[in-house]
């Protein structure tokens, strides 16, 4: 479960108009063929433990979880430069005592970077704040738009080279995300890995890379709650970046995920020799699993 159609659009939606219970309640065709599709597979796997639970809570038995990891050796807190959060703070019209937040992301509705950007907008008044939004989409006009009306934010289209977003995100004194929708939230885990603080939606994957202590999570889809945690942030960034620079080495990796995704798989077929993930370039011989039909719903294109 790559995709969370739900969140990303029926609670985005009708969030503010009726509960979520009632959305679920008015949405019980799709749920019906969630149970349905769930029926046809030994195993459902989920990257978060939040999705894995509502999942179960509408019927679907057979989830599990596997959380996803980042690229080991590229996202690290030894990447921060201070030249460079300088000259970024500074092409913001600030100078190096201010805030540096990071948005990183699609550029698209679902990811509330139009919310995140009045909220950023609004806390600047009281502090100096700077925001960098990295990334490219169908918004990107839009969100020029606002962001021409600020002083201190600005768009950059991403690096091609995962190491300059590396760099980038390591020179942030905080990560700022607007999406509740997320399965997984690369991003915070890049973020996370990159030794600097959260500040997230309390739903969706993102919550869940900062339960560590090392951010702050904000009633997802609500403004003013976001530019709360914002404050909240401006007076305990000592400690949270202190926190998230320590546990940084603790990220889970790509390989140790799809080292426990084969061993998964080869449970499902008793006799199988376990498959281990690529280890430094060199993947460990192993027999092929047998071929698993795909099932394939109408309801949603994969995004």
């Amino acid at each position: 479960m790559h995709c969370d159609p739900l969140a990303a659009y029926a609670y985005r939606w009708f969030g503010g108009i009726v509960s979520t219970a009632t959305i679920d309640r008015l949405f019980g065709w799709f749920w019906s063929h969630l149970r349905s599709l769930g029926r046809m597979f030994d195993a459902v796997i989920c990257p978060n433990r939040q999705l894995t639970d509502r999942l179960r809570s509408g019927g679907i038995r057979n989830v599990e979880t596997n959380r996803l990891g980042v690229e080991a050796d590229v996202f690290s807190p030894c990447l921060r430069c201070h030249d460079l959060r300088a000259a970024i703070l500074g092409s913001l019209g600030l100078d190096s005592s201010g805030i540096l937040l990071i948005g990183v992301g699609r550029l698209s509705a679902e990811k509330r970077w139009d919310m995140v950007l009045r909220a950023v907008r609004e806390s600047a008044k009281r502090n100096d704040i700077g925001l960098l939004l990295v990334g490219d989409g169908p918004k990107r006009r839009r969100l020029e738009l606002l962001t021409a009306h600020m002083a201190s934010a600005a768009i950059l289209p991403s690096p091609t080279d995962r190491r300059e977003l590396a760099r980038l995100m390591a020179s942030a004194d905080a990560l700022v995300h607007g999406c509740e929708a997320e399965t997984f939230c690369l991003v915070a885990a890049e973020a996370h890995a990159s030794g600097i603080p959260l500040i997230v939606p309390d739903r969706g994957a993102a919550a869940g890379h900062a339960a560590t202590g090392a951010g702050i999570t904000y009633r997802a889809g609500d403004e003013r709650a976001l530019e709360r945690a914002i404050g909240a942030f401006m007076d305990l960034r000592g400690d949270l970046q202190s926190s998230a620079a320590s546990r940084a080495s603790a990220v889970r990796t790509m390989d140790e995920h799809f080292a426990e995704l084969f061993d998964r798989y080869a449970s499902l077929f008793p006799g199988s020799r376990p498959i281990r993930s690529f280890t430094h370039g060199a993947p460990v011989d192993a027999e092929p699993l047998p071929q698993l039909a795909l099932a394939r719903s109408s309801h949603f294109d994969r995004r």
